[in-house]
């Protein structure tokens, strides 16, 4: 069980993490805007190495804080973890008792780490930890004795990285098991024929290794901000031209009931399932075949 009190990590600022926020401030109309971004993009570094020590997956590039148009227009200090969703570094100067949050939070977006500045900028404290709740979507003032331990970051970041975030794909973001599906069903020529796409929808496959591997397509389709239509395909894998026969495709409710489900028969090439679903809306996919079976959850 991890504890909720704040511990007060120290974590160096190499010379590189320098160079990116003099380029980045450099570019600002004003001196007021460019400490505001020399600091965002420091904190967002800080908060990069920590999660590289701990080998959790970051894309630096990816974020509001590191595009040349946003940051300059917007204050951002965003780092994406794909597959997981956004942190926001929020950097904290000597003697602020607070964070300030930014006004809109993003859709995906995990929750904020306070990151304490000293005069001397060769190295920061990350004071600790604040999820998106109903209290941090509401304010933009966060005392930090409010904040909560790192361990709850990582917490919170394990059980996000067992969800697959669907309204990430929209943005272009993919865990790396979910590969494009042309590469996945490059060997399964019924697959690559059947497939069929619409004008915005976005495709992603898996390999899913049971007793015999078979191959879980997920086609994601919006409709409009809210609304969005699933498909979900499974294909025989391992070059084998049939699904195995009685191989079960469950489709599990956020309290694990039964929605719909699809099996097997002999000489099935592929079986599939269709669903809208709604924003903030999770769903399980079970796959069973004899005794074993295997599940992936999703959060739209």
């Amino acid at each position: 069980m991890s504890s909720t009190q704040p511990q007060i990590l120290h974590v160096p600022l190499p010379q590189n993490a320098h160079r990116w926020a003099e380029e980045f401030a450099a570019e600002q109309e004003t001196p007021h805007k460019g400490k505001q971004v020399y600091l965002n993009t420091l904190a967002v570094y800080a908060v990069h190495s920590y999660l590289k020590w701990l080998n959790v997956e970051t894309a630096l590039n990816q974020g509001d804080s590191w595009h040349r148009g946003l940051r300059a227009i917007f204050d951002v200090a965003d780092l994406v973890l794909p597959g997981v969703g956004k942190l926001e570094c929020r950097p904290v100067l000597p003697g602020e008792e607070a964070i300030t949050l930014p006004p809109t939070p993003s859709s995906d977006r995990i929750g904020y780490v306070a990151v304490q500045f000293r005069q001397e900028l060769d190295d920061v404290e990350l004071l600790g930890f604040a999820p998106i709740t109903e209290a941090t979507a509401s304010t933009q003032i966060l005392p930090i004795d409010q904040l909560q331990s790192l361990d709850v970051l990582i917490d919170t970041i394990h059980r996000r990285s067992i969800l697959v975030n669907l309204r990430q794909w929209v943005t272009g973001v993919f865990h790396p098991d979910w590969k494009p599906s042309e590469f996945v069903l490059t060997n399964n020529f019924r697959g690559t024929s059947t497939v069929t796409r619409s004008a915005n929808s976005i495709s992603r496959a898996k390999v899913i290794n049971l007793p015999r591997q078979v191959l879980l397509l997920v086609q994601l389709t919006p409709t409009n901000s809210e609304i969005f239509d699933i498909r979900l395909r499974v294909y025989p894998g391992d070059d084998a031209v049939h699904l195995p026969p009685n191989l079960q495709l469950v489709v599990l409710d956020a309290a694990g009931n039964v929605g719909m489900s699809a099996q097997a028969r002999n000489a099935d090439d592929w079986m599939q399932l269709e669903f809208i679903c709604q924003h903030e809306e999770k769903f399980s996919v079970k796959i069973v075949l004899e005794e074993t079976s295997l599940v992936e959850e999703f959060v739209v």
